[in-house]
């Protein structure tokens, strides 16, 4: 109904009494829009439908609850047998799932298996170029030598170079002898480190600069001193020795962890450092999951029930946790047995779903306690339909717009968040069916409980007749508090102006901090903050902030002898690319060419051209090669390098790598920059061949991807969450309020996670995701009710928020407490779970508690035709102050429909009937001024 002056109004209330509007048409048949017609059928389907529901839970609620229990059995049985964990670490969790990186890491993972471990310590001090701090880093290697575990030490487990450990350090410059080192001075190490192009050791070009941070140079553009420098050792990984190699990285982790009494810090990691730290910080803050459900039951006890022995709902709060429980695992069970994995983001959804089902229920609760005093003496399966069949509707609503959004974002190419969202979508499903069927029956349950004068906490207790509520307990303060202060507070008109003014100033500064979100992820960020881990990739960034990343440049199993020119391109423009650090490229092919032209060797030469100095033919390149890597001194580094063959006694080879190292990248966008420029060189010169690769290539990948996948995501879920709100509140302009609370929430999120220092990354945008859903929450459930509500506007928003303000601010409530002992976790996952949802809940609320009722008393529409309640208690208290019972009209003939700002709609009686006094009302005219 749009109030229109002439508009035919007829509607049928609860007890068949018909409602006339305009008297001169109230014979005329019922002209509705297409809109109109949608409308009343879909809430007149879902309200029926709740209502039978409703009815049978309440006449069969044990019957009930054990079928649902046995649902749940069933369901997850499977759980145990199809669960799967992600591996600690798995960096393609955060990889779009068709990126050409993947199969570049599976294809160099086939060829050069990842048997290579490393441990890595870093040392920090005033200047780390001192006679005093070379000699205690020597100090520290020289430990290393002797860590043993069970009968291996370094030297059994290293891998080789030559006849050399391969340990990387500024050490190697004086091959890590005792004697030399001891004995250098600060004018010897200078020299040497300015001058060093080469390495005495493995016999590779050599780059002070990857090993030191913080350099200071002196006038003449010689380094002077360092802040840094680090140490990395490498080891073998392979299956057999496997344990050992860990075991072994445990031993030097400690080493580096007790430090050296002449560095002022030391900082180590190793390969293991991230599945150790990673996950026992999340399963370490487990903990919190219990202290948070301990709390939000002690807080639905306290705001279901009332404080007395008999009223209080201790029994339904353990209720309601046992359906969260249920849900955890249906939605394991169901996402499991759809292969999709348990990831390190998967933690914080018990503390999702303990949110969203608590709010759920509070409006369940809420509409059994909002019945009328005649409503409260019907039959106990009519209560429940009744209760049943405006909540039924409204958490509907809200977790529709949740699923929805969250089967939208399973459609990202991030298989974490992909995965992440199926469970979340999953899990919220059946926290709706069992709300709506287990929670119900067990609400049934308690009512009978009470009627049976049971107490709450012992329920084989009865209590006496006599025995009477104290009467603090039959107070309702909630409730009172926003009859009688906040409401009337809130719709005054000076006060709407604030409230409107206040919206649109925090959407402009938030608008300003959402398009200033910077997109930023480092894997890092999944370690606890005061481990050793975060401490070593901290100072990593600080020191070693030129972030120099290792990668090659792998060719496939291709005639390398007669790529000569494109091997040769390779190696000029990658040399003179920005791409790459300048002098870091070390390729095997412009050595070996190198070796073949210097060498005398008349074996040799008697195997290439004289003139080119190149093999004569494939068969001798490949010998001279192998030649090359297996006796020379400088061709044995590149053994690790070249994968050889042999079929028929002929050598070749199925794969080859020339190393390199990136350059710094100051930003998200200029790692993908970087990524596409080095990607398309290497296409320039050797097409499908040949193809770069790193481990920051994963990284760099799913940051390119990350920003474009959150506004598909955010796009896909508002377009249904308005849809969803659109088809199930069935009415456009309250729809359209509806997702403004939702728009505003999500910009106000956005807007305040830039100030909080949040970025753009895998875990906000799954949080994002979860924003839009919750957001919801908050609005529609204010937006349905105000649409079930007869008369004007300001009447229907007061009924509004008495009825429902209370569950919404419970409910909001409840899931901040789920989370709040986040705040002072360890785990990015679960910090920044915090923080986003927070936010979320404050300006959820907000919007919905505050900005809506206000946008609603100014343009709301007009109320369902199913509408069949009224707002009558400013009035009710007033006429019972004077001891005047003027319902008894209203009672036989209830109100037309109308709008606050209409005063021409009369209400017509019988000509035959008397009432007992008249009463003009303030949106209709009495009789004697008609």
């Amino acid at each position: 109904m749009d109030g229109k002056k002439n508009g035919a109004i007829n509607s049928t209330n609860a007890n068949g009494h018909v409602s006339n509007g305009d008297i001169n048409s109230s014979k005329e048949e019922l002209k509705l829009s297409c809109l109109q017609k949608i409308s009343h059928k879909i809430i007149s389907v879902l309200e029926t439908a709740f209502y039978r529901l409703g009815r049978i839970i309440g006449t069969h609620p044990w019957r009930v609850m054990i079928i649902a229990t046995v649902v749940t059995g069933l369901i997850c049985i499977a759980a145990p047998f199809t669960f799967t964990e992600s591996a600690d670490g798995d960096d393609t969790l955060w990889v779009p799932v068709n990126a050409k990186v993947l199969d570049y890491k599976s294809w160099v993972e086939s060829v050069f298996p990842s048997t290579v471990r490393f441990g890595t310590m870093i040392f920090v001090s005033n200047n780390v170029l001192t006679p005093t701090v070379l000699s205690a880093m020597w100090s520290i290697y020289n430990s290393s030598l002797s860590l043993t575990t069970g009968t291996n030490n370094f030297s059994t487990l290293c891998i080789q170079s030559g006849s050399n450990c391969l340990v990387n350090s500024i050490l190697e410059l004086w091959s890590y002898d005792e004697t030399t080192i001891l004995a250098l001075s600060q004018a010897d190490i200078k020299t040497k480190i300015n001058s060093a192009t080469s390495s005495p050791m493995y016999y590779n070009s050599y780059d002070v600069t990857t090993v030191l941070g913080g350099e200071v140079y002196d006038g003449s553009g010689d380094i002077d001193s360092a802040s840094a420098t680090k140490m990395t050792w490498f080891i073998q990984g392979d299956d057999a020795v496997q344990a050992q190699a860990e075991a072994w990285e445990q031993l030097l982790i400690d080493l580096g962890r007790n430090g050296h009494s002449d560095i002022s810090s030391t900082y180590v990691f190793a390969i293991r450092s991230f599945g150790d730290e990673a996950g026992g910080a999340i399963r370490g803050d487990i903990a919190f999951l219990s202290a948070g459900y301990v709390i939000v039951i002690v807080y639905i006890t306290i705001m279901l029930g009332k404080f007395n022995c008999l009223e209080q709902r201790f029994g339904l709060a353990i209720a309601g946790v046992v359906v969260v429980g249920m849900s955890i695992g249906i939605c394991f069970s169901l996402a499991s047995l759809c292969g999709f994995e348990y990831g390190p983001l998967h933690s914080v959804l018990p503390f999702l779903l303990l949110g969203i089902g608590v709010d759920d229920m509070f409006v369940i609760v809420g509409a059994l306690k909002n019945l009328s005093d005649e409503q409260q003496k019907l039959p106990l399966n009519e209560r429940i339909g009744k209760a049943l069949r405006h909540s039924g509707a409204s958490i509907t609503v809200t977790s529709l717009t949740d699923i929805m959004a969250f089967f939208i974002g399973a459609t990202t190419l991030l298989p974490a968040l992909r995965s992440f969202c199926i469970f979340a979508a999953f899990g919220i499903i059946a926290l709706y069916g069992l709300s709506t069927t287990f929670f119900v029956s067990a609400m049934a349950v308690d009512v009978k409980r009470a009627a049976a004068r049971l107490n709450a906490c012992c329920c084989f207790y009865k209590h006496k007749p006599e025995y009477k509520p104290n009467n603090c307990s039959q107070k309702e303060y909630l409730p009172t508090f926003i009859l009688k202060f906040y409401a009337p507070h809130l719709l005054k008109f000076p006060v709407k102006i604030v409230v409107l003014v206040l919206t649109a100033a925090l959407f402009g500064l938030t608008i300003w901090g959402t398009v200033n979100l910077e997109q930023k992820f480092e894997e890092k960020w999944f370690l606890p903050s005061d481990s050793y881990a975060y401490d070593y990739l901290t100072a990593s960034d600080k020191y070693f902030s030129s972030g120099q990343e290792q990668a090659g440049v792998y060719c496939k199993s291709i005639d390398y002898f007669s790529k000569k020119t494109e091997m040769d391109s390779l190696y000029t423009q990658l040399t003179a690319s920005n791409y790459v650090v300048n002098g870091t490229v070390d390729s095997w092919f412009k050595s070996y060419t190198d070796w073949l032209s210097t060498t005398s060797d008349a074996a040799v030469t008697a195997q290439i051209d004289g003139t080119t100095k190149y093999p004569l033919d494939s068969t001798k390149f490949y010998d001279l090669l192998y030649q090359f890597v297996t006796t020379e001194t400088t061709g044995l580094r590149f053994s690790r390098n070249l994968k050889f063959s042999n079929t028929s006694s002929v050598l070749g080879l199925t794969g080859s790598k020339i190393s390199f190292y990136h350059p710094s990248v100051k930003d998200t966008v200029e790692g993908f920059n970087v990524l596409d420029g080095i990607q398309s060189l290497v296409a320039g010169i050797a097409g499908s061949d040949c193809f770069p690769y790193s481990q920051i290539h994963l990284t760099w990948e799913s940051n390119k991807v990350i920003r474009q996948e959150l506004y598909r995501n955010i796009a896909l879920a508002a377009v249904c969450v308005f849809i969803i709100c659109l088809v199930l509140i069935a009415n456009i302009w309250t729809s359209l309020m509806v997702f403004s609370c939702v728009a505003l929430t999500f910009v106000n999120v956005g807007g305040f996670m830039h100030f909080w220092g949040l970025t753009i990354d895998v875990v906000t945008c799954v949080q994002l995701i979860l924003a839009i859903g919750l957001a919801v929450d908050y609005s529609a459930h204010i937006g349905h009710c105000f649409m079930t509500f007869q008369g004007g506007r300001n009447e229907r928003v007061k009924a509004t928020l008495v009825e429902i303000g209370g569950p919404v601010i419970s409910g909001g409530f409840s899931t901040f407490l789920a989370f709040v002992l986040l705040a002072v976790s360890k785990s990015y996952v679960f910090t920044t779970f915090f923080k986003v949802l927070f936010l979320v809940v404050i300006f959820g609320l907000f919007h919905g508690l505050v900005y809506l009722p206000v946008l609603l008393s100014m343009i709301g529409p007009a109320a369902y035709l199913s509408a069949d309640r009224r707002y009558q208690h400013d009035q009710k208290e007033k006429d019972e102050e004077n001891g005047v019972d003027n319902y008894a009209m209203e009672k036989q003939f209830p109100p037309p429909d109308y709008d606050n700002d209409t005063k021409d709609k009369v209400y017509i009686p019988p000509p035959d009937y008397t009432p007992p006094m008249t009463r003009k009302y303030s949106n209709r005219v009495s009789p004697e001024k008609r």
